[in-house]
């Protein structure tokens, strides 16, 4: 969600006097509209709002449905998280070393307690008591107690299958106090794991503690994690009318049973399956999953471009993509819900031939030798990746292997998985021989070709965003790749997706609009503040928090305040992440709330010292309060840190300008256009300085710079025109008065300088 504030330097336009000529540099200015009364801060107590759901834990199910309570027994749901245990840890802690670089790790045992000694937050080695175990296999990670209902996992796991601890990230070197250290945040068990580890579970955060007090109904991954709290289903069932009840009757309490809808399953297990941002903190199995959860769309850098999973996903994203959903194919199809087993055996194909015809199990569909792993359906059709080092995950997009887009585009594909030592273009010309030279139309063709910008695919995703035979997740996904092209890019279409049938599109269309000038926002996203679905109402939310009430007609204010109050809780919900931290920054410094926002972007740095956009931000929200000194601190920072962040060789030149170090500020000034040679406003803001500084030549190249990469801008002439009347070249001032005359034709004030211009040639 974040933006940085890169487009505000469109507002340092230079403001012209005929008789001379006065160059102002703002420096990414921001216009607020704002009433101080609806602008609160955001508290930073517990934003878990109290429920009378009622959770009785899964002994209450067991004598009742005691098949499926013993088959869930045992499984990685029971086994979850639990309490350190002879039983229940399963690594050596018999005074075993693990090394990693010049970091040394010593699992032992103290008593009954099971002991590690480690580099705390401050480097020095420190003993910490073993508190919880955190799932099963392949692997077990360890939960450490660090005080303030802070729990941290180490980053050193046990490999369940090698019986050898190993290291989650052995390729990376972190230093302690950084984010990803295994006391820093990015291992904190509260928010990274804990949610989807244990039922009915309540983060409660504290910000201004920096402190947690998380509970849980049930340790694990309990029965009602599933089915949802059971009190009103085991007290009706304690009833006369339970006791009489038909089973259709007593399914109505349960979110799960077997008239339950595919939708429906899939949002029950989409919650933990899924990549995604919570946006109330209190969902409960059986309510809306878009009501609670914002899901990432299958694009980069979390996917490859075609929709095949490259980061840890965790399948949602995969699964909608694919024909399977389309077809009412869903989880239990496949997997019990309660071993969480697969339903048939797969070295014989037989949990696919449940439904496809057996002619796909044969040599002449998959030209491999039968019973083999080359012969299984899923290693041609759902191929994987290992997380966590030794965590294979399989890619449930279900896709038919397409080694021609991997020869073009360079994504993986099944048959270059297994013949790692052949090309992709062996493996290409090998599917033409088997199946013909003809591959079915795909949305990954439209995805792969808009990633690398292929010239004429807008028209092929527009197609695909208006073809609701498409899964819903592939039109959203079309959308946000429309928006990539550029910004109100094709906006009709982005208005039509505004009011589609699918939730998804909608969210994602709410998003994409965000770049519109802020009038049609308010006119087009207004309506969706009272869509019935939040993670739309919030998405549009987030392109309107720069408005108050007032900006709104009278029906509107009302839906206007809700869904602010409903942005703003979703923003303290997400407090503890540098870049939760680093929304509510940016929605308090809109909100004119700026001594909040500042107090926002130090805990982002606080959280996270190379979070380097909050000190872009937070420098210009210095430079908006005339403390320009300690701005240009931050950004000698962030260049310190980080040489390659290219924004800040450009704020500071805006910056130095804007100081009247012009001399100074043209070595920022070029060293920005090197690293973005295609911004064309660099170039425009570096004549102004040259101009200035009357570098005349210098500063005429870099004018028509500036309107060689975006001939339709009018600033950009204005500025060259009067760099030619100056030099009372009133030939070449009037062929560019003349362009811009013709750009825009109703501006009095362009026809004024026309007409000076003619009179002195």
């Amino acid at each position: 969600m974040y933006v940085q504030h890169e487009n505000k330097s469109s507002r340092l336009f230079p403001l012209i006097q005929i008789s001379g000529i006065l160059l102002l540099f703002g420096f990414f200015a921001l216009v607020y509209s704002c009433s101080q009364q609806e602008t609160e801060k955001v508290e930073s107590g517990a934003y878990d709002t109290p429920h009378d759901h009622a959770f009785m834990g899964d002994q209450s199910c067991q004598s009742c449905h005691y098949e499926e309570w013993e088959a869930w027994k045992g499984s990685h749901h029971d086994y979850a998280m639990a309490e350190a245990s002879e039983e229940m840890v399963r690594a050596d802690f018999g005074d075993t070393i693990f090394e990693e670089g010049e970091d040394t790790y010593r699992f032992f045992r103290v008593g009954d307690a099971f002991m590690v000694e480690a580099p705390g937050p401050d480097g020095r080695l420190q003993e910490y008591e073993i508190i919880y175990t955190f799932g099963w296999e392949p692997l077990q990670q360890y939960l450490v107690d660090f005080d303030s209902g802070k729990y941290q996992a180490l980053h050193v796991a046990w490999d369940t299958e090698r019986e050898e601890w190993f290291s989650l990230r052995p390729e990376e070197d972190v230093e302690p106090g950084e984010w990803l250290h295994w006391t820093g945040g990015a291992m904190n068990w509260n928010t990274m794991c804990a949610d989807c580890h244990s039922t009915n579970l309540r983060q409660n955060y504290d910000a201004d503690t920096d402190s947690f007090h998380t509970t849980w109904s049930s340790i694990n991954v309990s029965c009602e994690a599933c089915h949802g709290p059971g009190e009103n289903h085991v007290t009706f069932m304690q009833s006369d009318a339970g006791a009489e009840a038909s089973i259709d009757r007593i399914r109505e309490d349960l979110n799960l049973g077997k008239n339950v809808s595919q939708i429906s399953e899939i949002n029950t297990c989409a919650p933990c399956h899924s990549l995604r941002q919570g946006l109330t903190g209190e969902y409960v199995h059986g309510d809306d999953y878009l009501g609670h959860f914002d899901p990432l769309l299958p694009h980069p850098d979390n996917y490859f471009a075609d929709g095949q999973i490259l980061e840890e996903v965790f399948v949602y994203g995969s699964f909608m993509q694919s024909k399977m959903v389309a077809h009412d194919v869903r989880c239990t199809d496949c997997h019990n819900p309660h071993t969480l087993e697969l339903k048939a055996t797969i070295h014989d194909n037989k949990l696919c031939m449940q439904c496809h015809e057996p002619e796909y199990n044969t040599p002449e569909h998959h030209f491999h030798e039968v019973n083999t792993e080359s012969s299984q359906c899923i290693n041609c059709h759902l191929t994987g990746r290992y997380y966590m080092e030794v965590d294979y995950r399989r890619d449930h997009s279900f896709r038919i292997p397409r080694p021609d887009q991997s020869a073009e585009f360079g994504t993986p594909n099944a048959c270059n998985d297994c013949h790692s030592n052949r090309s992709a273009e062996w493996a290409s010309a090998a599917v033409e021989e088997w199946y013909g030279e003809e591959r079915i139309p795909n949305h990954s063709d439209i995805f792969l070709r808009s990633d690398v910008g292929y010239e004429n695919v807008e028209e092929d995703l527009v197609n695909l965003i208006s073809d609701r035979s498409q899964n819903e997740i592939l039109r959203a996904t079309a959308v946000w790749y429309l928006h990539q092209f550029g910004e109100g890019e094709r906006p009709e279409v982005i208005r039509e997706a505004l009011g589609s049938d699918s939730p998804i599109v909608r969210s994602s269309a709410a998003k994409a609009a965000a770049v519109f000038p802020s009038g049609v926002r308010r006119q087009i996203l207004s309506p969706l503040l009272e869509d019935t679905v939040r993670a739309v109402r919030i998405a549009a939310m987030q392109g309107l928090q720069e408005f108050s009430s007032g900006d709104f007609t009278m029906g509107s204010r009302e839906p206007f305040r809700d869904a602010l109050e409903e942005y703003r809780h979703y923003l303290g919900l997400n407090q503890y992440f540098p870049q939760g931290q680093m929304n509510l920054a940016q929605f308090l410094e809109n909100r004119g709330e700026t001594e909040q926002a500042i107090t926002s972007y130090h805990r982002v740095l606080e959280k996270d010292p190379d979070f380097n956009a909050a000190r872009i931000n937070l420098a210009h929200l210095y430079n908006r309060r005339g403390q320009n000194e300690r701005a240009e601190e931050l950004l000698r920072e962030v260049v310190d840190r980080e040489p390659d962040f290219e924004e800040a060789y450009y704020s500071m030149a805006l910056l130095l300008a804007e100081d009247g170090r012009l001399e100074e500020s043209l070595r920022w000034f070029d060293e920005a256009s090197e690293r973005m040679p295609g911004r064309s406003r660099i170039f425009y803001n570096r004549a102004i300085a040259l101009q200035t500084l009357g570098r005349i030549a210098e500063a005429e190249a870099s004018y028509l710079e500036a309107i060689r990469q975006v001939p339709e801008n009018g600033d950009y002439r204005y500025g060259l025109i009067t760099l030619y009347m100056q030099q009372e070249d009133y030939e070449r001032a009037h062929e560019h008065a003349v362009v811009l005359n013709r750009l825009q034709p109703n501006n009095p004030q362009i026809r004024e300088l026309l007409q000076i211009i003619e009179q002195r040639r």
